[in-house]
């Protein structure tokens, strides 16, 4: 029999109690399923930050546990920061490697849309809304939407396939709520055309997925931006604004890839009805045709108005080479 230790909703727990609960899980073997679980019932009186998450997701906790400590993460916010925690510490490196990586980086992502293949692949959308009735987050799922993505010519095309796994013809905007597009290319760009070198600053070192990473964080004016927030309704036609941005971009030691990107949007206009949009996207390196390529593995979009706030959980899998004879199966019922 395994007792694993874990803190009741009505318990608030400390980050070392909570990375203790991880490692304990992740030394069981459980689930990833059952750890996400327990790890909804925490409720943390310190704050919890990036770089925990990172290093448990290195550790071995999977994208269900992930997206549970992200959560915890959102409702820490302005809670005490804990005290020392049990992770090693790391030399900062020379500020010769640093901005040697990080111009290595940015070369590879003003290039990264015109280097990848022509290719097929499946996107899961898990939308989930909390209507802001109570000072807890209060998430419930909206729906799950099945996309095909195609990627030909350095075009990206989305055909909605399934809602709530059964087959529809509407298209991906007809659908309404929130939808996100442009992991694969787009927001790199946002990031790095044009970028001064001041705009990056070394932040930490952290291992991501097992591999050593350095993370810098970066700050974009709206004047200096190329990044859009977009918002439509029902009974009124899309509207736009720009935004600046700042977030951390985070590069793989090894190669110099961009594997993974935080953004938040700053500077929306106070009578937007868009309040708030954040986008994380993680990448990693997938077979397609016999090759390696770096491609999205999955995506967490958080858009919020004065009266709700969304979070779309994107996964992407299936990867393939497109072709002619090229063809994608889904396990869907029949239905609009």
């Amino acid at each position: 029999m395994v007792v694993v230790l874990v803190a009741s909703a009505a318990t608030p727990a400390t980050v070392g109690g909570l990375i203790a609960t991880v490692r304990t899980a992740l030394l069981k073997k459980q689930s990833d399923s059952h750890l996400a679980g327990e790890l909804r019932k925490f409720s943390l009186d310190e704050q919890l930050d990036w770089r925990t998450i990172e290093e448990l997701e290195s550790e071995g906790a999977g994208p269900k546990a992930v997206s549970a400590l992200e959560m915890l993460m959102e409702e820490s916010q302005g809670l005490p920061v804990p005290a020392a925690l049990p992770f090693p510490a790391r030399e900062k490196p020379a500020k010769e490697e640093q901005s040697r990586l990080l111009e290595e980086a940015g070369r590879n992502s003003l290039t990264y849309a015109s280097s990848l293949p022509d290719f097929l692949c499946t996107e899961s959308v898990r939308r989930l809304e909390d209507m802001k009735l109570k000072e807890k987050q209060n998430w419930e799922l909206k729906d799950t939407l099945t996309l095909k993505l195609s990627y030909f010519e350095h075009s990206e095309e989305y055909k909605l396939v399934a809602i709530n796994g059964k087959s529809t013809y509407r298209s991906y905007e007809e659908v309404g709520g929130a939808v996100s597009q442009g992991e694969f290319g787009s927001l790199l760009l946002s990031i790095f055309q044009g970028a001064p070198r001041d705009r990056f600053v070394w932040d930490h070192w952290t291992t991501l997925r097992r591999r050593p990473t350095y993370v810098y964080a970066f700050k974009i004016k709206i004047e200096d931006s190329t990044y859009n927030v977009q918002y439509a309704s029902s009974w009124q036609q899309p509207i736009m604004t720009r935004s600046g941005q700042h977030g951390f971009v985070y590069v793989d030691r090894e190669t110099g890839r961009v594997v993974r990107v935080y953004a938040e949007a700053d500077g929306i206009p106070s009578d937007f009805p868009v309040t708030n949009v954040s986008t994380l996207v993680d990448y990693e390196f997938v077979d397609v045709g016999g090759r390696q390529f770096l491609l999205p593995l999955r995506a967490l979009v958080r858009m919020g108005t004065n009266r709700v706030q969304t979070r779309n959980e994107v996964a992407f899998s299936g990867y393939r080479k497109f072709g002619s004879d090229t063809n994608i199966t889904y396990d869907v019922k029949d239905g609009k």
